[in-house]
């Protein structure tokens, strides 16, 4: 058996040479930790935040006749508390590359997700894409939201057809018996980016979500501008958990750039997920950007969360996360500092 593994090891290496000529790897990731100070309306801390740093590998290898093999394996990490965590936790893939696009398979965010051309203009916990389009903050009524990064997925990205994009996914529900509930998911988009300005929709949708029978699903629609040194958006979804609980998101972004500095803010609206459900939820963010190179960024930034009378939304990005008693306002201002590798 030792033989046999020695003599693997060996023809491995002598023939790796001859198929890495017509193959890539890289190295990349991002690195993004602040100060905060997070008050929950009861209790005001000071917590260093771990905003999705992560790592990655990706590449690809020329098949020929226009076919390329892609592949990428992305992974979260926590360098600012040293946790260990599972591989591949963030989008990781392998898949085909050519003229009719790309089609891949693994754990990947959904075209409903992906959708946020000019309208993800802050980041981490002043995103409102997340937090209020992609239905975070109306969570606990919905019973879910989303913002979903698909595993045991099916992913197709069509290439780009004069500014117009195609995404669709499937995720079947490997879980699934017989009698029982079938979970499985679907998400599509499509965009049209005309340079100056561009519009998207996007729908996602899960069977038997809440109980069975009952299929959860969302609508997005965006449209965003840039204009030399300004950038605006705005978003809409529609999102029901198809048992009685449904609501309607509003957000409105805007940036402008003046050198190295950014000036960016954003507003958002979810509406009662129910009448007199009482659980609607407000939002007001700032956010100051300074380019210190192309790959570093400090950022500075100030967001207020108003939750009506049962309303319990959260900021949700980072590692430290804390949810306010019912109808209470938490608010977050920090600074923080990212680097792209």
């Amino acid at each position: 058996m030792q033989k046999q593994l020695i003599v693997i090891t060996v023809f491995g290496a002598l023939s790796a040479p001859a198929f890495a000529e017509d193959s890539s790897v890289n190295l990349y990731g991002r690195l993004d930790i602040g100060i905060e100070s997070n008050d929950d309306a009861t209790t005001n801390r000071l917590v260093v935040q771990n905003f999705l740093s992560r790592i990655g590998f990706k590449g690809e290898e020329d098949l020929n006749n226009g076919l390329k093999a892609v592949w990428q394996i992305e992974t979260f990490i926590s360098p600012d508390e040293a946790k260990a965590t599972a591989f591949a936790t963030s989008n990781s893939y392998i898949g085909l590359k050519g003229g009719f696009g790309t089609i891949l398979m693994g754990n990947y965010d959904s075209p409903f997700k992906s959708l946020v051309r000019n309208v993800l203009l802050l980041r981490n916990q002043v995103n409102a894409i997340d937090f209020f389009i992609n239905g975070k903050a109306s969570a606990a009524g919905l019973g879910m939201n989303a913002h979903v990064r698909q595993k045991n997925v099916i992913q197709y990205h069509s290439p780009n057809m004069s500014g117009f994009l195609v995404r669709a996914s499937y995720a079947p529900d490997e879980a699934k018996v017989k009698g029982g509930t079938n979970k499985q998911e679907y998400s599509f988009s499509g965009e049209y980016d005309a340079g100056m300005w561009n519009v998207g929709a996007a729908y996602y949708a899960k069977e038997d979500a809440v109980a069975l029978g009952k299929d959860f699903n969302a609508i997005k629609l965006i449209a965003g501008m840039k204009m030399g040194d300004i950038t605006f958006g705005g978003a809409y979804s529609k999102i029901d958990n198809d048992a009685g609980k449904k609501t309607d998101v509003f957000m409105l972004a805007g940036a402008y750039k003046m050198g190295a500095t950014t000036l960016k803010a954003s507003v958002a609206t979810a509406k009662e997920t129910a009448s007199n459900a009482k659980d609607g939820v407000d939002f007001l963010a700032l956010e100051v950007d300074y380019a210190m190179s192309k790959r570093s960024t400090l950022y500075g930034y100030l967001g207020q969360i108003q939750n009506e009378d049962s309303g319990v939304a959260k900021f949700d990005s980072g590692d430290n996360r804390f949810a306010p008693s019912a109808g209470k306002d938490p608010r977050v201002i920090g600074v923080a500092i990212c680097h792209l590798f």
